[in-house]
This record gives C-alpha cells, structure tokens and sequence, in this order.
C-alpha cells in the first residue's frame, strides 16, 4: 500500500506534465479582458483573463514580455496565445502566454464607465449634495461582511483610539450577485435606526471581480438617499468603485475609514483643553480691556476730587433752593395782602354790614324780601331783620 502513497509535490509535477503534454493546451489562444495586471520587478507580468462567468490566471514570463510594444491595463480586451501550464508549490493552473494582442475594451470595463458616466451626469457625484461627517459621532453603524477582515480591522481601530464610541454592524454580503441587495437593505435597515450619527461601508481587498458588486446602480442610489452620511472604504487605496463616487467621503481602506469617523479620545481631550484655553484667554483679555478703561475713567477730570465736586453742588444746590424758599414766601406774602384786601371790599358790601347802618330787612312768614310797599297790605305778618337779629311785626293799615 505504500507504493500508492503520493507526496504533494509528485501529484502537482504530474498535473503539471499532463497539462504541458496536451495537444490542445500547449498552444491555445484565449479572448478575455485583463484584471489585476501587475509588472513584478523581475521583469514577469502577472494578471487574470476573464470573461463574464470564469476567469484564469495569467503569467507572462520576462523574455516573452520583452517583445510587447502595446500598453496593458485592466479593463483591456486581449487574445492571448501561449500554453496551459501548472504551478507546481501551489497547484494552480495558469496560461504561460507567449504573445498577447488588444482586442478593444471588455465589456465589463465599459459598462463600469457608462454606469459612472451616467450618474455623474445625473449630479450623484456632485459635492453639493455631499454630507458632513460628523465631529464627535456617538454610534457607528459598520455595514460589511460579519467574518470578514475589515470589521475585525475596524473595531481594533476604534477600541484604541475611542472606546466609548458605539460601533454597530450590520451584516451585509459584500461579494457575488446577491451583494447589491445585501447591502442595499442594510443601509435601509441604518436609516430606520434613526440612531446612527455615520455609516462605514466597508470591505477589504480583492479582485476587480470581487469588488464588483460596489458598482451597483441600484446601491448607488441607495448610498445618494441615504439621510445619514456614507463613508466608504472598500479595497485598498488603488480601488474604486461606483459607490466611492456616490458615497459622501471616500477612504482608502476599512481602517482609514474608522480613522475619519472617530477622532481619537487624546484629540478631543486636547481640543477640549485648547478651547478651554482660549475661552480662558478671552476672557482674561476682556477683565484687563475693561480695567483699563476703569483706571483710565476715574483719573477723567470728571472723576478728579469727587467729593468736592459733590459738595459744590451741594451749596449750588442749597442757594437755589433758598431763593426759591424766599421767592415763594413773598409770593405767599402778596397773594395774602390781596386776599386780605379783596375780603375787605366784599365785607364792605355785605347785607350785614349795611344793617349795622341802622336799616333793616323785611321779609315775609316764608323769608320772601318784601322789595316794595306794593307787596304788603293790611294785617300782613313780616319779619323785621336787624344787624343782631330779628322781630315779627304786623301791618295795621
């Protein structure tokens, strides 16, 4: 039985063999479009041929890549031509190509730059509608796969630069054809939370593949409607995608991402000292503004020998208001003569001063004044009114 027992490295160099040795795979042309095209400093090229389901890794060695004259990059719809081999310490299989043409964009590549044309013609892109991410945000929501690296790569970021920050994830796919929706319904799950200050929309690096689903119109939109900011950080800093374009801030990696949402503790602190610093300055600078101007109003002249000015005042004060005592007791002095002489004149012509003189008043029973002897006739009762008093009489005739 130990005959049949095989080491790693004898099944891979075996493979390899069968895949050298055969007809059709030792000299075979493949359509694709490049992704992950790499020049390694030893002079190899390295990048992945796909089409829209498969894809196959690419390596074109440096004596081979001497004699390309034509610029490649990702996105670049080649034919390449050379031999399906295999490498052995990993067990891959992989075209060596020998020769590689262009043959136009791939579709992939196009449809990314339509979709991006597009919406930036629609003013998604545009910074006006961009929303500030906030200074001091409390809660966090985290919208990435919940195994992936980039969640791990962001709490460990917030646990030591803020702790007491609230980082909530929501879990969302964030590779293949059900990511879009993934992803779509998390960030409507954070709007109806209504608690979160900032969303992170996060993954770590991979292929153009792999990122894909970030090129999304419908999660474009979504990221545009969203009423809580959007900060991405997807891939490394060489990646982007549509929803980069769409999202309010941008960072190059997941970490970055957290780095730009939360402040460090040490910072607010310190920003905190300084504004207490500078309030404390201010008001220094208004106590020493205002005492000056203090110092500067009492030695005014108006200010110069107060008391004395009080007392100058005082006797100005004092003298009018005895020629206003004296003015008025004249004043009081003369009406009072007037007075005086006017209940002179009026006692002068009083009833009672007149019957002094010997006359007398006559009046009948009902103090009627008899002014004439018309009004009297026989036996008629009057009342004779004198200075000191009166008497009744009767007329005889």
């Amino acid at each position: 039985m130990k005959d049949n027992i095989y080491s790693v490295t004898q099944v891979n160099n075996y493979i390899k063999l069968l895949l050298e040795d055969d007809v059709l795979l030792n000299g075979i042309y493949i359509e694709g479009e490049i992704s992950n095209f790499k020049r390694h400093t030893s002079g190899h090229i390295y990048f992945t041929i796909k089409d829209e389901e498969c894809s196959i890794n690419a390596v074109m060695y440096k004596q081979d890549a001497l004699n390309i004259n034509n610029t490649f990059s990702n996105g670049t719809k080649v034919i390449c031509f050379g031999y399906i081999s295999s490498y052995s310490k990993s067990g891959q299989y992989q075209i060596c190509v020998k020769n590689i043409k262009n043959s136009g964009l791939g579709n992939i590549f196009l449809d990314f730059e339509f979709l991006k044309e597009k919406l930036k013609n629609e003013g998604l892109f545009d910074e006006v509608y961009k929303m500030d991410i906030p200074e001091m945000p409390r809660n966090i929501g985290v919208i990435t796969s919940q195994t992936g690296a980039a969640i791990r790569d962001i709490l460990n970021v917030a646990k030591r630069r803020n702790p007491n920050v609230k980082i909530i994830l929501i879990p969302a796919l964030v590779q293949g054809q059900e990511a879009p929706k993934s992803i779509i319904n998390a960030i409507n799950m954070a709007n109806d939370y209504k608690n979160l200050d900032v969303i992170i929309l996060a993954r770590g690096g991979g292929s153009k593949e792999d990122l894909w689903a970030f090129n999304d119109e419908s999660l474009a939109r979504a990221i545009f409607y969203s009423s809580i900011p959007i900060v991405t950080g997807i891939g490394h800093q060489i990646d982007f995608t549509i929803a980069d374009f769409v999202a309010d801030f941008r960072a190059p990696t997941p970490s970055a991402a957290i780095e730009i949402c939360l402040p460090k503790a040490e910072d607010l602190q310190q920003k905190l000292y300084n504004l207490f610093n500078s309030i404390n300055k201010s008001i220094n600078n208004k106590l020493d503004e205002n005492k000056l101007k203090f110092q500067l109003n009492i030695n005014n002249h108006c200010f110069t020998n107060f008391l004395d000015k009080i007392l100058d005042y005082q006797n100005i004060v004092e003298n009018k208001l005895q020629k206003v005592n004296y003015n008025i007791n004249n004043k009081l002095k003369e009406n009072k003569f007037i007075l005086n002489s006017n209940i002179s004149k009026i006692e002068a012509l009083s009833p009672i001063n007149i019957l002094k003189n010997g006359y007398t008043l006559v009046s009948d029973e009902k103090e009627n004044n008899i002014k004439s002897v018309k009004d009297l006739k026989k036996d008629d009762k009057v009342i004779l009114n004198f200075y000191d008093g009166a008497k009744k009489a009767k007329i005889i005739e």
